[in-house]
């Protein structure tokens, strides 16, 4: 039996090129690649509701930015690259990730969507590995659930359900956003 290669971030990189969907659903763990599927309409509503909140926060206290999609190196040899929902920095210049495709430097927060079932099953990993690397905030949304679990490593994890509010505690202070409002249908003209 011949065992699978082990790749590089660059080599992921390469590779995701020749990939249906330029392989957007791919990620790299521990030097495996691991195809992930694509998410559902609901995947896309929560981005843009969260996106939407988030612009009008960030925009207001001028500090900060959010990336969609970017690859976090969490680790070398082998590499493991994540590709979060959103990834939230707060340190640097300003939009200095907003052009990679992977970034080494570490998000302040990190939002993740639980929208299939293989998503589901690997947030426990991700939340460990986010954890370790030493992000501030994560939360990881599940739509199944309609619920969002929150990880600050000050006061461990806790569910927010669909009645309840996400708020930026310390690190993204005065951000408020009701749960229910991630699911909410968009309104087209």
């Amino acid at each position: 039996m011949t065992e699978s290669p082990i790749y590089t971030a660059e080599q992921l990189l390469e590779t995701r090129l020749e990939q249906p969907e330029d392989g957007r659903w791919m990620e790299l763990d521990r030097g495996k690649i691991i195809n992930l599927d694509p998410p559902d309409i609901e995947h896309g509503t929560i981005v843009l509701n969260l996106s939407k909140m988030l612009s009008v926060y960030l925009h207001q206290v001028d500090h900060g930015y959010a990336c969609f999609e970017l690859g976090l190196l969490l680790n070398r040899n082998p590499d493991t690259v994540r590709f979060p929902a959103v990834s939230i920095f707060q340190t640097g210049t300003r939009f200095e990730e907003t052009d990679k495709a992977i970034t080494e430097r570490k998000p302040t927060a990190i939002i993740e969507v639980a929208s299939t079932n293989p998503r589901r099953q690997v947030m426990n990993d991700h939340v460990s590995e986010y954890v370790n690397w030493g992000v501030e905030l994560i939360w990881v949304i599940d739509p199944k659930a309609k619920a969002v679990l929150e990880y600050l490593p000050a006061r461990g994890s806790e569910v927010i359900d669909f009645k309840g509010k996400i708020t930026g505690g310390t690190v993204m202070p005065d951000f408020v956003m009701k749960v229910e409002d991630l699911f909410t249908e968009p309104v087209w003209w």
